[in-house]
């Protein structure tokens, strides 16, 4: 009898830590060339995130030295004015469309080559189905 109780305090006890247990921010890299256009993404993409809890958001500059390490983490090696990743990925698939966080987002972008196919809202529902809020 006692071991059953004592058995049953565990479990209690883990269940509640798992309830109460704050779950990982979600990690949002940006990385971006020092440009005013890019730089201007990276605002925007800041701004979209605001208001949206458990949001860890790292920026590299892809000509800085200390960027380098990250760079190499995901084999980043072609010239782009942005790319985003999400918890270590950048392609997801958003309302059945596959999407790639990289280039300026649709409908932004000065230079027509560099026009990616997300949005800002893309990014939001992302972050919101990884913390499990239905849209």
């Amino acid at each position: 009898m006692r071991k059953m109780i004592l058995m049953f305090a565990v479990i209690l006890t883990v269940a509640v830590f798992a309830v109460i247990s704050p779950a990982s921010p979600a990690v949002v890299e940006i990385f971006y060339l020092p440009h005013p256009p890019a730089e201007a993404v990276v605002k925007d993409v800041e701004a979209a995130l605001n208001g949206l809890k458990d949001i860890e958001v790292r920026k590299y500059n892809f000509e800085a030295a200390e960027s380098r390490k990250q760079m190499t983490k995901y084999n980043i090696r072609e010239h782009t004015p942005v790319m985003i990743f999400i918890n270590g990925k950048n392609e997801f698939v958003v309302k059945n469309r596959k999407i790639v966080l990289k280039n300026f987002p649709k409908g932004n972008s000065f230079v027509p080559f560099y026009e990616g196919n997300w949005s800002y809202q893309d990014i939001k529902e992302i972050l919101r189905s990884l913390a499990g809020v239905k849209s």
